[in-house]
């Protein structure tokens, strides 16, 4: 087992600054964890186009079909690394498909089997995630593009 350690941090200046920031007081903010892992997975996602959907992670691979909460999983780090594009980041169950995630006001059309997306990157923004393996994590694009995603499997 192997411990790695991720760090988030938040600063910006108070509104009233000469650069200013996003709130009226200075924001200072930090977290950091020591997280148990044993499997390092990466890989580079490259969409042709527009029409470009992938499983990104399956969740039954991952978790071994388990997916019990608590018991499996790991965390996931996705980076746009493209230029210009967003990549669209979703989750689908039972054979749903990663297009159209996209698609403006997407809901919940009642479906078993559809895909929904949980957030978009713009240029080099980035996610990091916990994700238990209950379903695939799936990708799109606005055009061609290109994502880093690491998956860290929980010790």
């Amino acid at each position: 087992m192997a411990t790695i350690t991720p760090t988030l941090t938040l600063t910006s200046n108070a509104s009233g600054a000469t650069t200013p920031g996003p709130l009226s007081v200075a924001l200072s903010l930090s977290a950091t964890g020591g997280l148990t892992v044993d499997t390092v997975q990466s890989k580079i996602i490259t969409f042709a186009d527009a029409t470009s959907h992938v499983v990104l992670w399956d969740g039954d691979v991952l978790s071994g079909g388990d997916g019990a909460g608590g018991t499996a999983g790991g965390f996931c780090y996705f980076k746009n690394t493209h230029a210009s594009a967003i990549v669209y980041i979703g989750i689908e169950h039972d054979g749903g498909s990663a297009s159209d995630l996209g698609a403006a006001n997407q809901a919940d059309d009642g479906s078993a089997t559809a895909a929904f997306r949980l957030f978009s990157l713009k240029p080099d923004e980035f996610a990091w995630m916990p994700f238990d393996g209950t379903c695939d994590i799936i990708g799109d694009s606005s055009a061609a593009a290109t994502l880093e995603c690491w998956y860290f499997d929980r010790g």
